[in-house]
């Protein structure tokens, strides 16, 4: 969510601007229950338990650390790809590591900027925005994961991350062996969480006994650790041949089954007829972005959408007493999101699969693909006219230039 001082309204849509605030604040305000059906970001969380047998995925939280490039090198070198957990101040800190994750053929997920508990976050998208923009050009496959702070999650902070239109993300992704220090009889661990061993100020060895005991109780899962700890990359160089002894394999948390069907079920992806975000155009200063829970995208700036929008989202803009500035080319972002819907069309719309786009009446309605705006433009006399920039094109021309 976009905090209200980054945005002055021109006075030509002051009224929209503030009727789409309080439609944004009402979104955000819905029920807390959504069904475990939801695609992209859900209520409940992704475990590591479907993993085979003797099969971990080791993960690591709050980094890059000072040694975040070493053990990427060491994992690599013992044929290990992990999953990190980037939080983006930290990765502000230590660019480089970042490119050494990726070289070294680890997974960067998403583990928001500042490390806030996300149910009482006064603005969760910034979060994950934030250390997006960090991870992006990193990130594999666009296999795009998020894991909350403290594992703090519920289906609230789902529903406002997908209503802002982050669902190429999937999460949160919990862990199965990491998150206790429990102590037995005798002194030593039956469990362990690497950040509470140094804060006990337990041996390396101790903490790995911890570790390797629930280990070999669960039998499989996902390890949590955290990389920003020294004491963690040298538990680390001492579990890895202790597990390969005992025959333990290892797996990247995006193998996980929960976490690829997750993926699968994912709105933003290139399915159904869908071309992937970056295929879209859109003008200078907007970015092709999923809303909705159905694939649909509109043309968005952190501040605006690009119109035209359909008739039925303009009578909708109308009753809720927008006036005269539902008429305009470009409305906030927070009033067309909302006016949209929840389904790859915006209302009014149908999908025409022959078109592979959305009809209402004679109208069709973008982002439409790079392809098709390049096909546009080379068939105008005016190369210098905005109709191949526009988000409302002709059923017939767009059926000429496809």
């Amino acid at each position: 969510m976009i905090p209200l001082k980054k945005f002055v309204p021109r006075k030509s849509s002051l009224v929209l601007w503030c009727l789409s605030v309080g439609l944004l604040v009402a979104a955000c305000g819905k029920s807390s229950s959504t069904s475990s059906q939801v695609q992209d970001f859900s209520g409940p969380q992704l475990y590591g338990n479907g993993l085979a047998d003797g099969t971990v995925a080791l993960t690591f939280d709050d980094g890059p650390g000072p040694r975040t490039a070493e053990l990427s090198r060491y994992l690599k070198a013992q044929g290990i790809r992990a999953t990190f957990f980037i939080q983006g101040s930290s990765a502000a800190r230590y660019p480089d590591a970042l490119e050494q994750l990726a070289a070294d053929g680890h997974l960067l997920a998403n583990h928001s900027y500042t490390h806030p508990h996300m149910t009482s976050s006064a603005d969760p998208v910034t979060e994950v925005r934030r250390t997006d923009d960090l991870i992006k050009k990193y990130v594999s496959d666009g296999h795009f994961l998020f894991r909350a702070p403290y594992g703090d999650w519920n289906a609230r902070v789902a529903q406002i991350l997908n209503s802002a239109g982050l669902t190429k993300y999937v999460g949160s992704v919990f862990w199965d062996i990491g998150g206790d220090r429990v102590t037995r009889g005798d002194g030593s661990l039956s469990s362990a969480a690497d950040w509470a061993c140094w804060s006990y100020q337990d041996s390396v060895e101790q903490c790995l006994e911890g570790y390797m005991r629930e280990t070999r109780e669960l039998g499989k899962g996902i390890v949590l650790m955290h990389d920003i700890h020294s004491s963690t990359v040298d538990m680390v160089k001492l579990m890895v041949p202790q597990l390969k002894k005992e025959g333990f394999k290892f797996a990247r948390a995006d193998e996980a089954p929960s976490i690829v069907a997750a993926l699968a079920r994912r709105s933003d992806s290139s399915k159904d007829g869908m071309i992937s975000l970056e295929q879209l155009s859109c003008p200078v200063g907007f970015v092709a972005t999923r809303v909705g829970q159905d694939g649909a995208a509109l043309c968005l700036s952190e501040t605006e959408a690009q119109g035209p929008f359909t008739q039925a989202m303009q009578d909708a803009c109308m009753e809720k007493g927008g006036g005269d500035a539902c008429k305009n080319s470009r409305w906030s972002r927070g009033l067309a999101v909302w006016l949209h819907g929840q389904g790859r069309c915006p209302i009014g719309a149908t999908f025409d699969a022959d078109l592979a786009a959305c009809v209402e009446g004679n109208n069709v309605f973008g982002p439409f693909s790079k392809e098709q705006v390049k096909h546009c433009k080379a068939s105008l006399a005016d190369t210098s006219s905005p109709v191949c920039e526009s988000n409302r094109w002709g059923k017939g021309f767009l059926a000429q230039v496809n």
